[in-house]
This record gives C-alpha cells, structure tokens and sequence, in this order.
C-alpha cells in the first residue's frame, strides 16, 4: 500500500516535471507575482511579456495563471483549442451576483449556459428585439444632444455619456421610464461594476480564503442585498403588468428583455427551467456587461478626434456628404459611413473596452508550444493583441479577425453577445457628436491617461464645451 502510493507521487511529480510550461519570473512566498501586477494590469503584462515572450506564466498567489501576448497565442485560446478554454475563472463577486448559480457572463460551459447564449443570439439581443427597442435608444441620444445643445460652458461629456450609455441599456432590459428608479439602477451597476473590478486577495492567496480582507466581501454583500431589492420591485411590477394585460409586450410598446425572460420562465416547454434567481442575474449581467463598456469606447474616440482635428474634420466631411446639414444621421445611414465606422474600429482596437478576457483550462491543453495544465486561468491581454492594421476594405477586417490582430469583442464561444448592439450604440453616438458639435477644451488637447477598471476608463473626466455646428439646428423633442 505504501509502495504503491509513493509510486503514484512519484510519476505524479515526473508528469508535472517534464511539462513544457511557459517561462515567468520568480514568484514571491505565498502572494505569488502579485506585486508585479500594477494598478493598469494590461499595460504591466504587456511590459513582462518583453522579457518572457508571448506566452508567460505568473501565480496570483497561490493560483497558477498563464498570460497570452499574441494574436497567435490567443488563436490557440479562440479557436483552436476553444472548447478546453470555454469556462471563465470564479470569484466570490462573479458567484454572489449570480446568486450562486452557474450564471451566465462566469457561469461553466454546458448546458444551460449554450441554452442562455441561443436565448441571447435569436432573443434578447437578437436583430428583431434590438429593432423593436431602436426608439428607446434613440430617445436617449437625442436626449444627450439636447443637453450638449444647449450647453453654455465647459461640460463634463464624461458624466453623460455613462448616464446615457446607462438609461438606454436599463429602459431597454425593464422598460422603465423616466420616473421608473433608473437613476437608482444606475448608482447600482456602478458599485457592482466596482466590486467586481475589485481584486479580491482571498479569491487568490490560499491562507486568506474565508478572509474578508479589505472589507471587499463585505461591500459586494452590500451592493447584492440593494440590487436584488431593486430587482424584486421591478420584476414584481413587470408581474403585476403583465397579470393585467394577459402577457406579451402590450400597451403599445414593444417587449423589453425582461418581458422575454418571464415568458421563457413560464414555458412549460423550454430546454430550461429559469428560476427567479437566474432571471435576477442575467439581468445583472446585462446591466453591468452593457453599460460602462460602450460609454468608455465613446469618451477614448471623442478624445481622439479632438486631439486630431483633421480626422474629426474628415469625419464631419463625410457626414455633411452622406446625410446633410438639415436632418440628424440615423441608423440608416451608417453602412454608408465608412471612415466613421473605421473611427470606431481604430478606437476599439487603441482602447479595448475589455482590455484582458479571463478563461480557465477545463483540461490539458496547449498555447502555442506551451503546456497548460486544467484549472489554470489563462489571461488574454487583448490590448496587447491589437496591432495598427487599418481597415481599408472588408476582406482586410475579416483577415485580421481571422488572425486575431483584431478582436475587441472577444472570440470563441465565449465572445461578447452583445457586439450588435455594442457598434449600433458607438456608431449612432459617434456619429451624432461629430456631426453636431466642433469640441473645445482648455489647453487645446486632452490628456490620454488611463484610469484603472476593468472597462479601461479614462483617469480625468472629458470636459469640454461643445459648439453647435449645424445652422439651422435640425429639430429634436427637448
């Protein structure tokens, strides 16, 4: 009996020996590469990545991570060996918010995370319900227009890009009005949104498991007990509606994504049994998935069209072509817009709106040359994937997709959902700021320091004043 244990130990020991693992510096007792990790982790793996190559491997804390470099390192994660990277890492913020079931955004490849990524694609953020929806995000950016039309100082376009961003993806998910609690949503997904950018050492560091260190646990308890109150008020109203209306959107107005999610709930025939607590946190996925990411990319390319007014002016050019001086561009018009759509792609490949994708090894598999044993979490740095390809035509975009040069919104199974929405909402802002406003800030240009989150901010809020450029202004409600 000994023997045969002492045996197992030993080729236990042989087989993780003669893995082909990734080159990494040397990690310090127990906190691992902690300490190298900076308050822009995507910028201090980047400058490892110089030392070690494309592929790297640190500990955070006790937990192994490998670090992915390159477009064709992360191939190997995306594409060619996809399925053995399918799951993402979990942690304390990932489980409570998704009320310790599997969830979605962290939740295990399997059954029913395929059943909620169908219901995504050809439902909830599928080309029908995203055109049913158009008006409520339309309203918001006409909202924001007005505001910035009839501002007579410096703005901060920081603030209500995030609460327009905000207000559309909330009314869109609750069909809440203006009266309906969005402003109290809205605080919410920002202290979730912090929580979860939070590092949390207990999730890493073995001795401190069960530790509230920092008082993080403690915060993200907080944030859940407010929102899920929130959240029983709005699903208990969005009941009560549809008791009195006999189902279905009604009243005029089309079905918002929480209408679908109570239908697919009260379908006997569904794959799956949503339960009120799946409901809840999809919902809270949305909500924190939708909202900073598309405000943050607007803030990054509207700082870098001021600071290159000839772009800015190029842009203009072609709106003032396309759509003319005497109405508003619109959805329309936007397949007709292609530097404004170029814009988008060089900003989104400059400023990822999620600058590192999280998986973790469900089996041995491999990146590149490199061994990487089951349960390891893998780190794709998607910043440092991005190289300056331009986008002249479609055949090149597609190439450089293929390639992985260009992948802001992920790839594999695991890739953002909500990437049709995500460019409906950077392209139609965009397009709208440009074509009505010229931008001044003092100093002349903005500053381009990154501020830390998981959506890669901006540190300094963009302040502006913006001038109308269009005489007469094309009329809007507001």
């Amino acid at each position: 009996m000994a023997f045969t244990l002492l045996l197992r130990i030993l080729t236990s020991n042989h087989r993780r020996h003669s893995r082909r693992l990734p080159p990494g510096p040397l990690p310090f007792p127990i906190i691992g590469h902690l300490p190298l990790i900076g308050p822009l982790p995507h910028r201090s793996l980047h400058r490892l990545s110089a030392s070690y190559g494309p592929v790297l491997r640190l500990l955070l804390g006790s937990s192994p991570l490998i670090v992915v470099n390159s477009p064709s390192a992360a191939r190997d994660v995306f594409k060619t060996h996809d399925l053995a990277f399918s799951d993402r890492p979990r942690s304390y913020a990932s489980l409570r918010y998704a009320y310790g079931s599997p969830g979605f955004a962290f939740g295990p490849y399997g059954p029913y995370w395929r059943f909620m990524k169908r219901l995504c694609v050809s439902e909830l953020l599928g080309a029908q319900t995203l055109d049913a929806l158009r008006p409520i995000r339309q309203e918001e950016r006409l909202r924001l227009v007005a505001l910035l039309r009839d501002a007579r100082e410096t703005f901060n376009v920081s603030e209500e890009l995030l609460k327009a961003s905000n207000n559309g993806i909330i009314r869109m998910v609750t069909g809440m009005g203006d009266g309906g609690g969005v402003d109290e949503v809205r605080a919410l997904v920002k202290g979730v949104a912090e929580t979860v950018g939070t590092l949390n050492l207990s999730d890493f560091v073995w001795v401190l498991r069960g530790v509230d260190v920092r008082g993080v646990k403690r915060r993200i308890d907080e944030v859940h007990r407010r929102f899920d109150e929130v959240l029983e008020r709005i699903i208990g109203r969005k009941e009560e509606e549809r008791r009195r209306r006999g189902g279905g959107g009604g009243l005029g107005r089309a079905k918002d994504l929480l209408d679908i999610l109570l239908e697919v709930a009260g379908d006997e025939k569904a794959e799956f049994k949503l339960t009120r607590e799946n409901i809840k946190g999809f919902v809270l996925d949305i909500f924190t998935a939708g909202s900073d990411t598309t405000a943050a990319v607007l803030e990054w390319a509207l700082s870098e069209l001021i600071n290159n007014p000839t772009i800015q002016h190029k842009a203009q050019q072609e709106l003032d072509s396309v759509v003319g001086k005497h109405r508003l561009v619109e959805e329309s018009d936007v397949p007709n817009l292609p530097y404004l759509q170029s814009i988008v792609k060089e900003t989104l490949r400059l400023h990822p709106a999620a600058p590192i994708s999280h998986r973790i090894a469900t089996r041995d598999a491999k990146i590149l040359d490199y061994d990487v044993p089951a349960d390891t979490i893998v780190f794709i740095n998607m910043w440092s994937l991005h190289r300056p390809e331009r986008f002249e035509d479609r055949a090149a975009e597609e190439m450089q997709k293929n390639l992985l040069h260009y992948a802001p919104f992920g790839g594999g199974r695991r890739g953002c959902p909500g990437e049709l929405l995500g460019l409906d909402v950077l392209h139609m802002t965009l397009g709208l700021l440009v074509q009505c406003f010229e931008w001044e800030v003092v100093g002349g240009r903005v500053d381009m320091e990154e501020g830390v989150g998981l959506t890669l901010p901006r540190e300094n809020p963009l302040v502006c004043l913006p001038r109308v450029r269009l005489n007469p202004f094309p009329y809007i409600h507001g």
